[in-house]
């Protein structure tokens, strides 16, 4: 049993089906919940009866716990505002694939309910940082993600080699398509796509996945929760991408130093039944589909 919130902030993706047409119902329902809740502006801009919204800024500030209303992209956006916070969050998926997202639109309410009553408990996620330091002068620039960093060529035709060290010890150089490093929460993502193994969200480690490696030498690697890595771009090779969960970008050159560690904050994601991580593979993977037709023995 965990302290129930009272004020709710709701934010999401206006652009989805159904949402527009699910606020005014939903916050007339929080409201006889005797809860108070607030909408992003964006998300409420145009909708009758659901006031005129707060900036993102504004509305973390105020709020207990966070719904968000859409897919994962919408969940890691979401993830990185509550984190400078410390507000949790609960995704519903409002349509597609969805891993992070607890619940879905036909059990919104109800697990509302559950919410309101405090029968929920919180997974603390790790979440990963990316610095750059250029070493020709400029600022040093820094992000966060909850999935993941990802390094590729901008010009997606060309390969990129890439000097790696971790822990300040060199382990050669990568020559592909890019790199991601992932947290146990992204090793669902683009990490599982490019050949990476699959790690329970609580697990403390970052995840360093080849997309596409030149030679068959280089494997995924799981690496220490404290361990950095730190990547160089070689020389003579074009600038490339820097991305946190593909939503964070940054255009990196063979001149800046790329140091990808733990971030210190971390989000946490509001979880109404227990322990439904292997559940939610068998789900979405469709592991539980025999392709065969045939009945187990």
């Amino acid at each position: 049993m965990s302290r129930p919130p009272r004020r709710l902030g709701i934010v999401g993706n206006r652009e989805k089906e159904g949402v527009r047409a699910l606020l005014p119902p939903l916050v007339r329902w929080i409201h006889q919940q005797g809860r108070r809740v607030s909408l992003e502006r964006s998300l409420a801009r145009g909708i009758r009866g659901v006031g005129a919204g707060l900036t993102l800024s504004t509305l973390i500030k105020r709020i207990d716990a966070m719904l968000v209303l859409g897919g994962d992209g919408t969940m890691l956006h979401a993830a990185r505002v509550a984190s400078e916070a410390g507000v949790p969050i609960l995704g519903v998926n409002m349509g597609g694939l969805g891993f992070l997202t607890e619940t879905n639109r036909d059990s919104l309410y109800p697990a509302l309910t559950r919410l309101f009553a405090g029968r929920f408990h919180l997974e603390r996620r790790m979440m990963v940082e990316a610095r750059v330091r250029p070493t020709r002068g400029g600022r040093e620039w820094t992000a966060v993600g909850l999935n993941d960093a990802v390094i590729h060529p901008t010009e997606r035709s060309r390969v990129i080699a890439l000097d790696l060290a971790i822990g300040g010890k060199p382990i050669g150089t990568l020559v592909g398509d890019g790199l991601v490093i992932a947290t146990p929460t992204g090793s669902t993502a683009y990490s599982l796509s490019a050949g990476g193994p699959i790690v329970r969200p609580t697990v403390e480690a970052l995840l360093a996945t080849p997309i596409s490696p030149h030679t068959l030498a280089w494997r995924p690697l799981l690496v220490g929760a404290d361990e950095s890595i730190d990547v160089r771009i070689l020389r003579g090779h074009p600038p490339a991408t820097l991305a946190l969960d593909g939503q964070v970008l940054r255009r990196v050159t063979p001149t800046d130093e790329i140091r990808i560690h733990r971030a210190r904050r971390h989000v946490s994601i509001i979880l109404l039944t227990a322990d439904t991580f292997y559940d939610v593979l068998r789900s979405k993977l469709a592991w539980a589909t025999n392709p065969l037709g045939t009945k187990p023995q």
